[in-house]
């Protein structure tokens, strides 16, 4: 059996321990995880319009982006993602290993919760960034698909 003192002591040392654990650091390769944007609206609205539905490249390709030329930005041509009310039909097409999902994955890093700082919108309009070639305005309809990205 336990006595009372017994159990006391027992409570103060679990009690010292816990608040001797204020705080963990988390070592040096310490990494902020990116904002994660909604894939479905990705799959269905941006790379149709903005990736497929933009030429970029000097001969009226994306050529530009689909090789090593830019590696900020690398994407990889595919069949469209088949989408019903703007949900991906077919699972297959997307996720880990896919080229939808390399895209995604491209693209999300040059996107940002404030559409207006990112490269994915300030490189093609030339806005602040020495884009070789202005891909759209930003008066172009395309915009409010990263804008509405941006939030989702």
């Amino acid at each position: 059996m336990w006595t009372t003192a017994a159990r006391c002591a027992g409570l103060g040392l679990a009690l010292a321990s816990m608040s001797a654990c204020v705080s963990v650091d988390p070592g040096a390769d310490y990494i902020v995880p990116l904002e994660e944007f909604n894939a479905s609206y990705f799959y269905c609205f941006v790379e149709p319009n903005l990736i497929f539905g933009k030429k970029c490249g000097d001969d009226g390709s994306h050529g530009c982006h689909f090789s090593d030329k830019v590696p900020e930005l690398v994407l990889t041509d595919h069949p469209p993602v088949t989408c019903a009310n703007g949900q991906p039909t077919d699972m297959t097409q997307i996720g880990n290993g896919t080229a939808a999902g390399g895209n995604l994955s491209a693209v999300s890093l040059q996107m940002d919760t404030d559409y207006l700082n990112a490269p994915i919108y300030t490189w093609p309009t030339q806005i602040v960034s020495a884009h070789p070639k202005q891909v759209f305005l930003p008066s172009d309809p395309v915009v409010q698909y990263i804008a509405t990205w941006a939030q989702e």
